[in-house]
């Protein structure tokens, strides 16, 4: 479980540094913008790019945070916590949210559509199922703990 925690927590930084680079890519800090930030869906564009940022962020953030209460959950011999079934729980509405934002990144470089894919509804619910099963989980570790 190390190795996975370490692959997932070298990935996160990985995805994180790639997402902030292709957002500094379309806004041009540090070279020439390849974004069109002309007056045209300007707001829209500013938007797309800001949630692409933030929610990105925030689901990688949540996933090494899981992985790593994941890992002290291990050590003291148990694996299901409210706090994991939270982040499981909240990981959904954000990476939907990530998700529409990143399929509609190309906007920012000019593309005349706002997209959705059906992986934008499927994986959040993916994650509503886990969540699911997951605090069944922590419901059924609680009442164990209880009764022993």
């Amino acid at each position: 479980m190390s190795v996975v925690t370490g692959f997932v927590i070298f990935f996160g930084v990985l995805n994180i540094l790639l997402l902030l680079a292709k957002a500094e890519n379309a806004v041009g800090i540090w070279s020439n913008p390849l974004g069109k930030w002309n007056e045209e869906w300007y707001a829209w564009k500013v938007l797309i790019l800001a949630g692409y940022v933030i929610f990105g962020l925030i689901v990688n953030i949540l996933t090494m945070v899981f992985m790593l209460n994941s890992i002290k959950l291990i050590k003291c011999g148990e694996f299901f916590s409210k706090r994991n079934a939270n982040i499981i729980w909240w990981s959904a509405p954000v990476y939907f949210l990530s998700g529409l934002c990143a399929n509609n990144f190309p906007i920012i470089y000019g593309a005349p559509l706002f997209m959705v894919y059906p992986n934008t509804f499927f994986t959040p619910l993916l994650l509503i199922g886990v969540a699911i099963i997951y605090s069944a989980g922590v419901r059924l570790s609680e009442e164990n703990r209880l009764t022993v």
